[in-house]
């Protein structure tokens, strides 16, 4: 049977709704046993929990806990040491672990995914109206099964702030995150694949506190005409790996043979900094660059040795256009924020709300400059401020989208972007 190319998985009694058709692969209930039953020989299941890989959340042993034989706890929250922020108990934005059967046979297990909304400290309560708002943004997981590249949408019994999944794991390792998960190797792999690209320069910036590189895409053609600088920033939030997608979508394109790409590189030198927050990424956090550490979301003015390589990356390119790329927790809105009202009108026209994803753009238009500088500011206001940027932020949000669609939307965005920033001469005819 042929997949929807983003499925959504339902269990229902002895079948998996996959969007309407059905497939009879072993994420369905075990008829006849409960989720937490040993297996017909009498023995434990073979099952086991693993994090503490690149990417995962929780990121020790410690934050799963087993309950039965085949039925763990799983805590986002767990930290190597207190968090603040979205790194507090209670406030996590990442979930990324495996349950590996090393058996023959499918084990059904039971996840308690423990979101802990209501131990947050009152200082880091997370910002919703509800603990019920808070999980519906909560309420599903996305599943690799062994051997698939794909990810499978599989939707949770949520109570409280608990969200509970019931899948069988097949022999091997079944890996399970909050959203498609995009790593620190990943990171390295992608920049990698550019090094020989004649248009491309690869350039280490520095490296991050736990010694993890930082890179600046350098790309342009061999053009002599005069050309602007455009800044591309991508991963600052560790958990917003749709950033890293959308990212590879625009570089993947800039490089391609079409005319649009072509005629943009002659106009503009892009600078891309594909992950701007390497050791979040790779220690399975939410927002920063410790449990206690920094948001590199924003530039500060005094130094600052954490901010210091990326703050030299914008300065070294000047932008002229700078795109901040993120994505939020809600499932139907993308964020077009900060993009001048001139641009932002034609921007839409190129770029229309992305209905086949169930999403329409929520629109925050900039506000005036402080005068008063600030101790430090966004990317956006940043450029706008020092260079008079055209600064623009995306949120593209995950839900009902996959990798591909991502680097899609990555590269409509650009596409879009340029085409606003271009517009025809006035009178022609």
């Amino acid at each position: 049977m042929t997949q929807s190319a983003r499925p959504i998985v339902r269990a229902t009694p002895g079948r998996v709704m996959l969007l309407g058709s059905f497939v009879s692969f072993a994420l369905q209930p075990a008829i006849g046993r409960t989720w937490a039953d040993a297996d017909e020989t009498g023995g434990a299941p073979p099952v086991r929990i693993v994090v503490g890989f690149d990417g995962s959340c929780p990121h020790s042993p410690e934050g799963a806990k087993q309950e039965g034989p085949s039925r763990f706890r799983l805590l986002p929250s767990w930290r190597s040491s207190p968090g603040i922020d979205e790194e507090a108990v209670g406030r996590s934005t990442r979930l990324g672990f495996k349950v590996v059967n090393s058996g023959e046979a499918a084990v059904p297990v039971d996840l308690l995914i423990d979101w802990q909304y209501h131990d947050a400290p009152p200082k880091n309560r997370p910002s919703f109206a509800s603990v019920e708002q808070y999980m519906s943004y909560r309420d599903f997981v996305v599943v690799r099964r062994p051997g698939r590249d794909d990810w499978l949408t599989v939707m949770a019994d949520v109570t409280d702030s608990v969200a509970h999944v019931r899948l069988d794991a097949l022999p091997g390792e079944t890996e399970i995150h909050w959203h498609p998960p995009y790593n620190y190797t990943q990171s390295e792999r992608f920049v990698e694949s550019l090094r020989e690209h004649p248009l491309v320069r690869v350039e280490k910036i520095g490296e991050s506190p736990e010694k993890r590189n930082l890179w600046l895409l350098r790309i342009t053609d061999a053009s002599p005409r005069p050309k602007q600088g455009f800044l591309i920033r991508a991963r600052v939030h560790p958990y917003e790996s749709a950033s890293s997608y959308c990212m590879e979508g625009m570089v993947r394109w800039l490089l391609s043979d079409d005319a649009y790409a072509a005629d943009a590189m002659r106009r503009y030198v892009f600078h891309v900094i594909p992950m701007a927050n390497p050791d979040g990424v790779h220690n399975g956090l939410g927002a920063l660059t410790a449990p206690r550490g920094a948001d590199v979301c924003y530039i500060p003015y005094e130094p600052d040795a954490v901010y210091a390589p990326l703050k030299r990356a914008v300065d070294q390119a000047k932008p002229a256009v700078a795109i901040d790329l993120h994505n939020w927790q809600n499932k139907h809105v993308d964020g077009l924020l900060g993009l001048d009202p001139t641009v932002r009108e034609r921007f839409v026209r190129f770029m229309p709300d992305q209905l086949e994803f169930g999403k329409e753009w929520l629109i925050r238009d900039p506000r005036p400059l402080s005068p008063k500088i600030p101790e430090k500011e966004l990317l956006r206001t940043y450029c706008e401020r020092n260079f008079q940027s055209v600064a623009v932020t995306f949120e593209f949000p995950w839900f009902g989208r996959t990798p591909d669609d991502m680097r899609a939307t990555g590269r409509r965005a650009l596409w879009a972007l340029l085409r606003a920033l271009d517009p025809p001469p006035e009178g022609l005819r």
